[in-house]
């Protein structure tokens, strides 16, 4: 019996041990699965994107207690890891989470180098009901780019009229029909935008305005952008330093400018008494170049001619003859192909080898051209056959404000036997055109850029009649 009685209490005792040891485990197993606080990474958000190499970037990650848990939390650390598992960046003392709530971290990390990287940011909390530590995890994929910084300028020239409106004030994000524009440097230092106790039309505070387009085309922001602007005459400069300066303004600061945005100011380059190429010059730096007292050591440059010019001054129905004396006569009408107005025109014989003129005859005022208008005039000069193949044309006339000088040219006389009866020596004929001929009517027109004009001899230009010497229609 003692024995019996033994065997059943040491086989009682064992099956309690095993049934604890069991509904120990089960226990400690569910209170493993199911926490009393059920904290997840709810979001992991990359600020920039697709950051750069050598951003900083930002790792916004929001972190939440199910509104189902059964305690609060207290969120002790959030940090985020590489793919090899090294801590990259790591925020402590979070904040306390009640069951439903949520709260934000921001983590930083830069990469070395472009390609697609992975991220596991990991949330530590404290459950507010047994003390016990829960670790949770997200991962992320993001695509690293390589850093290129690129800054594209685009500048066009501009009339003061651009700048106005109907009702004579001037508004130069409404008139240009582009909107965005966020400035205007230099010249009268602002826009009169017409308001006050003003008769008539509001005065233009610009006098040579230049719309500078600024825009982005890397992928990291450009910084400590700056404007420049410089001028030099287009005709009878020098090149090189010794060319000669019209104009010189800035630095102009423009704000910073992001990946794929632009900037669009208005540039005045003041008064201007030539035409001349002018240089925009954007000075900046990019937000990943090292810090220092350097200042902006990248630059991008555009060019543009200020200002644009609508007039173009052509020679129609020219005669050139010899007289008795010898000299060379050369008779023609100056005439304005263009759409602007042409005022103060004076033609005269230019500088060439073989060419002279005479102290009477080298000069001719004919004032105002409008557009397709064309006036006649006579120079004299004496001739070198044996030198000059040509006979120079100076052109000297204003367009809004700004003095302009061309050079067009007629064929100069080969000899006197071959001179026709008249004493002519070279004519187009009507509706003689091109290269081909002018050669066989015996002169050239030829235009700044070497181009061959159009001489047309009954005394038209694009329908409008003109006006002789004497005032008379042709």
């Amino acid at each position: 019996m003692t024995l019996t009685h033994t065997r059943i209490t040491a086989l009682s005792l064992a099956v309690l041990a095993v049934l604890a040891t069991v509904g120990g485990a089960f226990a400690a197993g569910g209170a493993a699965a199911v926490p009393d606080a059920r904290i997840t990474v709810e979001t992991v958000d990359v600020a920039s994107g697709e950051p750069t190499v050598g951003e900083r970037t930002a790792v916004n990650v929001t972190v939440t207690n199910s509104g189902g848990s059964a305690a609060a939390a207290n969120v002790t650390e959030v940090r985020v890891r590489n793919a090899d598992g090294d801590v990259l960046d790591s925020v402590s003392g979070v904040g306390a989470l009640s069951a439903g709530d949520s709260l934000d971290a921001t983590l930083w990390t830069t990469f070395e180098e472009p390609g697609e990287k992975r991220l596991t940011v990991q949330a530590v909390a404290n459950q507010s009901t047994s003390g016990e530590f829960v670790t949770v995890s997200r991962d992320t994929v993001i695509e690293v780019r390589p850093t290129e910084v690129a800054l594209d300028l685009r500048t066009r020239a501009l009339d003061p009229e651009d700048l106005r409106t109907d009702d004579g004030n001037e508004n130069p994000a409404g008139d240009l029909g582009i909107g965005g524009i966020q400035g205007i440097f230099g010249g009268g230092g602002g826009l009169d935008t017409g308001d006050g106790d003003q008769d008539g039309a509001a005065p233009l505070a610009t006098d040579s305005p230049v719309e500078v387009t600024v825009v982005n085309t890397g992928t990291t922001t450009a910084d400590r952008v700056s404007l420049r602007a410089v001028g030099t005459a287009v005709d009878g400069a020098a090149d090189g330093d010794d060319a000669e300066r019209t104009v010189s303004v800035g630095p102009f600061v423009v704000e910073d400018v992001a990946p794929g945005e632009e900037r669009r100011v208005i540039v005045d380059l003041g008064p201007l008494d030539r035409r001349s190429a002018v240089t925009v010059t954007a000075a900046f730096r990019a937000d990943t170049d090292v810090r220092n007292d350097r200042g902006a050591d990248r630059t991008a440059e555009s060019t543009v001619t200020y200002p644009v010019r609508e007039s173009t001054p052509t020679v129609t129905d020219a005669t050139v003859r010899e007289t008795g004396d010898g000299a060379v006569v050369v008779d023609a009408n100056l005439g304005n192909a263009g759409e602007g107005e042409m005022t103060g025109a004076v033609v005269s014989v230019g500088d060439a080898p073989g060419v002279e003129p005479t102290p009477t005859g080298s000069e001719y005022f004919v004032g105002t051209l409008g557009a397709s208008d064309f006036v006649g005039f006579e120079l004299e000069t004496t001739v070198n056959a044996s030198v000059a193949d040509e006979i120079p044309i100076r052109v000297t006339y204003t367009e809004r404000g700004v003095r302009y000088t061309e050079t067009l040219a007629v064929a100069a006389p080969e000899s006197d036997d071959e001179s026709d009866a008249g004493g002519t020596l070279g004519r187009i004929g009507v509706g003689g055109v091109g290269a081909a001929g002018a050669a066989a009517s015996g002169l050239a027109l030829v235009g700044l850029a070497g181009a061959v004009g159009v001489a047309v001899r009954t005394g038209r230009i694009g329908g409008s009649t003109g006006r002789r010497r004497d005032g008379s229609a042709p």
